[in-house]
C-alpha cells in the first residue's frame, strides 16, 4: 500500500488546552515508525490513539506503523459531497499483513438511539460512510480495516 499524500491533515496541529490528549512523539522516540513517513509529525490526537502508538511499538507482531499516511475519498452523506477520511494509523504485521486501524471511543462506533445527541447521531452517519470507503479501499489493497476503541485494551 502506497502513501497517497494530499495529507493536510498534518496541517491540523495538536490543541494544547483542548478537550482530548493530544500532542507530537519525537521519531527517536520509536522504533518501528515507517521510513517513508518519517518526514511528516507523528500526532496523537487522543489518550485513546497515544495508548495505541505505545502498543504498536511495544508488539513484537508489529513491525512497522504509520500515523494518518493515507488519504481516502468518500461520499459524506450529510454534505452530500465527496471528501477525504485520512484513517488514524497503518500498520504492517510481522506475518506482512497490512491493517487500517481507526481509533474511536467505544460510543461513537455504536449506532445512536434516539435519547442521544444530534452530534453523536451525525458522527455515527459520517463514520459510517467514512468506514464503508475504508473497507473498501483496504479490500482493493489486499489489506484489512479495523476500528480499536478503549474495550481493545481492557
Amino acid at each position: 500500500m502506497d502513501k497517497k499524500f494530499s495529507n493536510n491533515i498534518k496541517n491540523i496541529k495538536p490543541k494544547k488546552n483542548g478537550k482530548y490528549h493530544q500532542g507530537y512523539i519525537p521519531l527517536n522516540n520509536l522504533h518501528k515508525y515507517f521510513t517513508s513517513c518519517k518526514d511528516e509529525p507523528i500526532i496523537y490526537r487522543s489518550g485513546l490513539e497515544y495508548q495505541f502508538i505505545m502498543f504498536c511499538e511495544s508488539n513484537p507482531k508489529i513491525k512497522r506503523w504509520a500515523s494518518e499516511p493515507i488519504s481516502i475519498r468518500y461520499f459524506n452523506r450529510l454534505l452530500n459531497k465527496e471528501q477525504n477520511y485520512y484513517p488514524d494509523y497503518v500498520i504492517e504485521t510481522h506475518k506482512g499483513d497490512k491493517i487500517i486501524v481507526e481509533v474511536k471511543p467505544y460510543q461513537q462506533t455504536v449506532k445512536p438511539d434516539s435519547t442521544d445527541s444530534a452530534w453523536l447521531k451525525e458522527a455515527w452517519i459520517v463514520n459510517n460512510d467514512k468506514w464503508k470507503a475504508a473497507n473498501e479501499f483496504a479490500h482493493k489493497h489486499n489489506a484489512k480495516f479495523i476500528i480499536i476503541t478503549e474495550k481493545f485494551f481492557q
